[in-house]
């Protein structure tokens, strides 16, 4: 069962629309509903709390940028073309398991994407990057194919390997979400330009660490996109959120 959380009212004195491929009332909606202490409002939907439970503690994401990547989901993604999901960087799956128990409740059609190598980190340059090669290397993938068989999660599609490797293998088809957990410049960089085009119009991409003190090279990936395509986030906290094509 699911029972929408009302979003902050500070939003409806911004002016709804688009302007600079961003609606800024989004944001705001969004950004003052996942401010410290609103984590409870979130666990009064017993959707929240299933998908929650579901990660069985397996994720590094915190807890306002679950519940932005939740309102996404929940509220905002009626609103697109397509609901389709593809998470780069998945670490131990936590997140990755959150979003698939929401989109199997409200958009069953829809699968989840989960991108990574579950055998640590590739190769790193020392000009951007503070992680090293094989950090991340407990990823336990095989518990992660166990809570997905026992939870029933049959909308996760697992791509294990390298993102130039396996991105290439899905078929041609429209995400509604783009969820880049990359630590590292090369990762983000390659898989924010890939997969871009094959967001649907208004589709959100969102970076779990491009403000985080130890991921400057994931922060250059998007000070990148912002300049090579001309556009404004929608949100920087709890993360910074761009839409696609708007």
């Amino acid at each position: 069962m699911h029972i929408p959380v009302p979003l902050h009212p500070f939003s409806e004195k911004i002016a709804p629309g688009i302007s600079k491929g961003r609606s800024v009332r989004d944001g705001y909606a969004r950004g003052f509903s996942t401010l410290p202490g609103k984590f409870s409002d979130c666990e009064k939907d017993p959707l929240f709390k299933l998908a929650f439970e579901t990660m069985e503690g397996r994720t590094l994401v915190t807890s306002p940028r679950l519940m932005n990547l939740y309102f996404i989901i929940t509220q905002f993604f009626r609103d697109i073309g397509c609901q389709n999901i593809i998470e780069f960087g998945a670490f131990r799956g936590g997140s990755s398991l959150f979003m698939a128990t929401l989109l199997k409740e409200l958009y069953p059609t829809a699968k989840l994407y989960c991108c990574d190598t579950f055998e640590g980190m590739p190769q790193t340059d020392v000009r951007y990057d503070a992680h090293s090669e094989g950090d991340f290397a407990n990823a336990d993938y095989h518990g992660l194919l166990s809570i997905i068989e026992k939870r029933k999660l049959d909308n996760i599609v697992i791509l294990k390997g390298l993102f130039e490797e396996t991105l290439p293998t899905i078929p041609a088809q429209r995400f509604g979400l783009a969820h880049i957990d990359c630590d590292i410049y090369a990762a983000a960089k390659y898989t924010q330009d890939t997969v871009w085009g094959q967001m649907t119009k208004g589709g959100y991409v969102v970076y779990d660490d491009a403000t985080v003190h130890s991921c400057i090279g994931a922060t250059q990936a998007v000070e990148e996109l912002i300049m090579e395509r001309k556009i404004c986030s929608e949100q920087v906290y709890p993360h910074f959120v761009f839409r696609a094509h708007l």
